[in-house]
């Protein structure tokens, strides 16, 4: 009797043991809730630009901001065709947030040129970031000197159909240069730079902030100059098409360009679609603004990006959550 005792007390532990074992694998209610929390993550994507350019950089470090700060949204920076080619995607529903020139965001808004037919209306405005300089590189061995001296010349204007290339052709009108007048090359920045090392170019013309990582490459190897805009050419321009502006590319941006060259500028923008979360874009509008040291310690340009001109030049709405915290700060009324 005294062993059958013992036998049923062993089996009772043994059951209590398994018991507990089991309600551990089911996981407690905290724990349930923490997985919950995890499905709850928002995951985003920013659209940029290529590697050699500064809209990648500058995404990357918007993503990380936001993944750090913003509570529940994963944000991640894509290398891709630059504004054109973002404008597209964004229409598409392909993507969440791009980087965008102000002139093709006021194109592919009012569906005109490259979105004759096909406008990107549920584009929204979060920031308008820095300018977005037109660069004239050239070896200074060419001679060249003014944007005029290009005719004739072999001159890679930006990658077929993107922004840079659009507002490439514009300016060069401008000068009274067609197409037909050069030799053009639809080239992105670090194939231009390549093609201008090996002699294969006259010259590159990049748009994108300041110091522009291709154009820092080849002044490191290569004895460059920076081609002048004729001042009065420029000013008619600038009346016209609103989303540009005069600007100057300081002496020693770049080595050996000991000058200060003339040239014109464009901002850049934050955009997202009108379908995005009005709370998710304050959060994120609010957090990169008063965490915006993070950004300048990823790239110079960021020193550039400040509250008091983030709605200057945005030609297209503002996004109600980007708004709403512009209202808080006194930046709208």
């Amino acid at each position: 009797m005294k062993k059958f005792s013992k036998m049923f007390s062993f089996a009772i532990v043994i059951l209590l043991v398994i018991g507990l074992l089991a309600g551990c694998g089911q996981g407690s209610p905290a724990d349930e809730g923490k997985e919950e929390a995890k499905e709850e993550i928002v995951r985003v994507s920013l659209a940029t630009g290529g590697t050699a350019g500064t809209y990648y950089p500058i995404g990357s470090g918007i993503t990380a901001i936001v993944t750090k700060y913003v509570e529940g949204v994963e944000a991640t920076a894509e290398s891709t065709g630059a504004s054109v080619a973002n404008s597209k995607m964004l229409r598409n529903g392909e993507i969440e947030f791009i980087l965008c020139s102000a002139s093709t965001a006021s194109s592919a808004y009012n569906g005109k040129e490259t979105f004759e037919g096909k406008p990107v209306d549920n584009m929204r405005g979060i920031a308008s970031l820095y300018p977005e300089v037109f660069q004239f590189v050239v070896l200074e061995s060419s001679g060249l000197e003014k944007v005029t001296d290009l005719k004739g010349k072999k001159v890679a204007v930006g990658a077929a159909g993107s922004g840079t290339e659009r507002i490439s052709k514009l300016l060069l009108e401008a000068h009274g240069i067609t197409y037909d007048d050069i030799e053009p090359q639809f080239l992105g920045f670090g194939e231009a730079v390549t093609a201008l090392k090996d002699r294969l170019i006259d010259c590159a013309i990049v748009g994108s902030g300041l110091p522009t990582s291709a154009v820092v490459d080849a002044s490191a190897s290569l004895d460059i100059n920076l081609l002048e805009v004729d001042k009065q050419s420029m000013e008619k321009a600038t009346e016209e098409y609103k989303f540009l502006k005069l600007e100057t590319i300081s002496e020693g941006t770049y080595n050996g360009v000991n000058k200060d060259v003339l040239t014109v500028a464009t901002p850049a923008l934050f955009i997202t679609s009108e379908d995005m979360d009005e709370e998710i874009v304050y959060k994120i509008t609010k957090e990169l603004f008063e965490n915006i040291e993070e950004l300048e310690r990823v790239h110079a340009q960021g020193k550039n990006i400040k509250l008091e001109t983030a709605v200057e030049a945005m030609s297209v709405p503002l996004h109600p959550g980007a708004e709403k915290y512009y209202k808080e700060k006194g930046i709208l009324k």
